[in-house]
């Protein structure tokens, strides 16, 4: 089986990469009977993998794929030479991204978010996801996606029979400890710092909780790396009354995120729209309580063990954000144990189930 895992980026893992990752760990584990060649498009990345096995192989495919020429050139020319010198007989894609080949392939598709908003990304990124990923629902021989929410999502813009998109959920990126009950006076926010994101919508809210009586020792803490310059988020904390209160800490170590969920008030996640949300989940795992925005997959993850706010609701968000200052403790247990019903390990046995039974290793 060969994997396209040019998201195994160490230091630099995000979604995509989490799943990729946690996924093979359990697969390889799972089918010691299969050779696994895992493709990359950089040799930093092979040179020391977050992954090794008996059974693991590491290649690298030139180019690097960074913008969509290269990836163009990779999934049309660089990956199809390394199937063929393989003699592959699967492909699985974690990306969304497929291949041409004429071996059997698989893809996951995360959700479809640069169909619904296009001008979130660069138009040439939108574009070429758009054709590329339409291309692999409708053609790869096997489907996947982390929620529900994605599966009928996918099912519906392309046309691909619901029983076809088999659900492989994500869950908790590491095994994070609870944190304390009495929590620290602030409030996290965890992710790459993009537009869809919706970190404007978090700084307005915060904004008018910190304009409340007594909330004065509240701090807003923000943890991930911006992709690329945002005009408007700057412009958004440039205008604020209490930006002096906030805190952008870029890339933190597992032992600092950790930490960050573990002590906070309550967990911020204000994105527009989620294949799934991993952070929820991690934040969950920690006992710390969560307000979200009520769309997409964290309506499905966040229901019942959290709060929901409509997404672009500002006094709404503040409201909620001032109820967690003393109410933050009656979402502990039920967050936890939110957390435990999604696991690597179950999401790895539905894509392992449809592997042939037996396998020789060349």
């Amino acid at each position: 089986m060969v994997v396209n895992a040019r998201w195994l980026l160490p230091g630099k893992l995000e979604g995509t990469g989490m799943y990729t990752l946690r996924m093979l760990e359990h697969i390889t584990a799972q089918r010691s009977d299969i050779e696994f060649v895992l493709l990359y498009d950089r040799p930093s990345t092979a040179k020391h993998p977050l992954l090794q096995g008996d059974n693991i192989k590491h290649r690298v495919v030139f180019p690097p794929a960074r913008h969509p020429l290269l990836w163009h050139l990779w999934n049309r020319w660089a990956v199809p030479r390394a199937l063929w010198k393989e003699r592959a007989d699967l492909y699985w894609s974690p990306d969304g991204l497929p291949a041409q080949t004429s071996a059997k392939q698989w893809v996951t598709i995360h959700d479809l978010n640069f169909e619904h908003h296009p001008e979130w990304l660069k138009s040439n990124v939108a574009r070429y996801y758009q054709r590329e990923i339409r291309r692999a629902a409708l053609e790869a021989q096997q489907l996947f996606t982390v929620s529900e929410w994605s599966r009928k999502d996918i099912a519906e813009r392309y046309g691909v029979p619901f029983e076809r998109i088999l659900l492989t959920p994500n869950a908790s990126g590491r095994e994070f400890q609870p944190g304390p009950v009495e929590r620290q006076p602030y409030f996290c926010a965890v992710g790459a710092m993009t537009p869809r994101k919706n970190l404007q919508t978090l700084l307005r809210a915060f904004d008018q909780f910190k304009s409340r009586p007594g909330m004065d020792r509240y701090t807003l803490k923000i943890a991930g790396e911006a992709h690329f310059k945002d005009a408007a988020l700057e412009a958004v904390y440039a205008g604020m009354a209490h930006g002096g209160s906030v805190e952008f800490l870029g890339r933190l170590s597992e032992r600092e995120l950790e930490s960050l969920y573990q002590n906070a008030t309550a967990f911020c996640m204000p994105s527009a729209m989620e294949g799934f949300g991993i952070p929820v989940i991690e934040a969950m795992q920690c006992g710390t309580a969560v307000i979200s925005a009520d769309n997409s997959a964290l309506s499905e993850v966040v229901k019942g063990v959290g709060v929901l706010v409509d997404t672009y609701d500002v006094a709404a968000w503040a409201e909620a954000m001032a109820e967690m200052t003393t109410g933050h403790k009656r979402w502990r247990e039920v967050g936890m144990a939110r957390s435990t019903e999604y696991s690597w390990k179950q999401s790895a046995e539905q894509l392992v189930a449809q592997l042939p039974l037996k396998q020789v290793r060349r």
